[in-house]
């Protein structure tokens, strides 16, 4: 993943929050989740976040403006 300069991935041992919803692997936070007035860290394993970071490229593919 990229990270910004100086920044530290914190990988923790948790419960995936994206599709695949498997427990006590290595999982890294991505947000708060807020819903109803309510607050909830979301954590992802590393195939979903990969899956995920395909997905918004080929979305970002999809809508790049065309070269002049």
């Amino acid at each position: 993943m990229t990270q910004l300069p100086g920044m530290q991935e914190h990988w923790v041992t948790g419960d995936c929050w994206l599709g695949c919803e498997r427990t006590g692997v290595p999982v890294i936070w991505l947000g708060p989740l807020q819903w109803d007035g309510q607050h909830a860290p979301v954590h992802a394993c590393k195939p979903c976040i990969d899956r995920l970071k395909a997905q918004a490229l080929a979305y970002f593919m999809q809508r790049r403006p065309a070269a002049v």
